[in-house]
C-alpha cells in the first residue's frame, strides 16, 4: 500500500506547526505531499511558504496544487517559474470553485483544465489531476465528469487523486467506467478521515456529497467512541477499495497528525501481522513438502 497527505497553508502562516505535523506522519513513508492552492490575498505566496517548508523536512515529491480559474496564462507562468525555483516536479491541477457556481474563463486564459493540463506538461511538469466518484456540484452528471477526466488523461495527466467518498459502491461505478473507457490512469481515492462530523457534513454539502445515514450514526459527540468510531470506518474504506484493485491512498490531513497516525499505525500492525501469517504458512507448506 501507498499512501500520500494533503496539507494546506493555515490561516496564521504557521508552516512550522504543519511541518510538525507532517513530521509525526513521516515515519509511514509517503510517496508524496500534496499542497493546496491557499485562498484569500497572495494565495500561490501562503501555498509556496508552506511548501518550501515541508520540502526542509523530507526528500519526497511535494506537489503544488494549482487552480487557473480567474488567472491569465501570465498569471500561471509567473507561479510556475516559483515552483520551478523550488524544484517542484508535480502539480494537481484544478480548474478551482467559481463564483456563483457559474465559470467563466479570464481574458487570456485557458479555457478548461484539460488545456491547462497541456500547457502545464509542455512546461515539464507531470500533471495530477481530480477525480470524482460523485459529480462535482457544477457538473451535469457522473458521465460528464468521466469525460472530463478522460479528457484531462489525454491531455498528459498520469494521476487521479479522488474527491473524498463515502458511499463506497459509487467508486466500483468509477473503477469500472476508468477500466470500460480504457483510461490509462493511476486513480488514488482521496481518505478523509473524520475528526469532527459535523465539519465533514458542511464539506460534504458545499461539494455536493452523500453522507450515508450508515456513517453519520457512528459518530454520537463522545470523543473517545468517535474516534475509534473514525479508525474502523477508514479501516473498511480501505479495505474495501483495495479489494477493487486499489492501492494508492491519498489522506486528506486537515493540517493534523493524531488520527491518521493512529489509523496508519493499525493498518502497518495488521500489514506486519498478515505478513508472518503467510511465511508461517509458507513454512509449514514447505515442511509438508520434505516430510512427503
Amino acid at each position: 500500500m501507498r499512501i500520500s497527505y494533503e496539507f494546506f497553508p493555515p490561516a496564521d502562516l504557521d508552516f512550522k506547526r504543519v511541518a510538525r505535523h507532517f513530521n509525526e506522519l513521516k515515519s509511514f513513508k509517503p510517496s508524496f505531499l500534496s499542497v493546496t492552492f491557499g485562498a484569500g490575498g497572495s494565495p500561490e505566496d501562503k501555498s509556496l511558504g508552506l511548501l518550501k517548508e515541508l520540502q526542509a523536512y523530507t526528500d519526497v515529491d511535494v506537489a503544488a496544487h494549482l487552480t487557473l480559474v480567474g488567472k491569465s496564462i501570465d498569471d500561471i507562468d509567473a507561479i510556475i517559474q516559483k515552483l520551478k525555483i523550488l524544484n517542484v516536479k508535480t502539480i494537481v491541477a484544478i480548474r478551482g470553485d467559481s463564483p456563483n457556481n457559474l465559470f467563466v474563463p479570464v481574458k487570456k486564459g485557458f479555457i478548461n483544465t484539460s488545456d491547462f493540463v497541456a500547457y502545464l506538461k509542455r512546461n515539464g511538469f507531470e500533471v495530477c489531476v481530480s477525480a470524482y466518484p460523485e459529480p462535482h456540484p457544477e457538473s451535469e452528471g457522473f458521465e460528464f465528469d468521466l469525460q472530463l477526466l478522460q479528457n484531462k488523461v489525454e491531455a498528459g495527466a498520469s494521476r487521479a487523486i479522488t474527491q473524498f467518498c463515502f458511499d463506497l459502491p459509487k467508486f466500483d461505478r468509477l473503477v469500472e467506467s476508468i477500466a470500460k473507457k480504457n483510461i490509462n490512469v493511476k486513480l488514488i481515492p482521496g481518505i478523509m478521515p473524520v475528526t469532527s462530523i459535523k465539519n465533514i457534513l458542511r464539506m460534504a454539502d458545499r461539494c455536493g456529497i452523500g453522507i450515508p445515514k450508515s456513517v453519520t450514526k457512528r459518530f454520537r459527540g463522545n470523543l473517545s467512541d468517535d474516534v475509534k468510531a473514525a479508525k474502523e470506518l477508514c479501516l473498511e474504506q480501505i479495505e474495501y477499495l483495495q479489494n477493487l484493485g486499489l492501492d494508492d491512498f491519498h489522506f486528506y490531513t486537515l493540517n493534523r497528525s493524531d488520527l491518521t497516525y493512529s489509523i496508519l499505525k493499525e493498518i502497518k500492525a495488521n500489514e506486519i501481522h498478515e505478513h508472518k501469517s503467510r511465511n508461517a504458512k509458507s513454512w509449514q507448506e514447505e515442511r509438508i513438502k520434505i516430510r512427503n
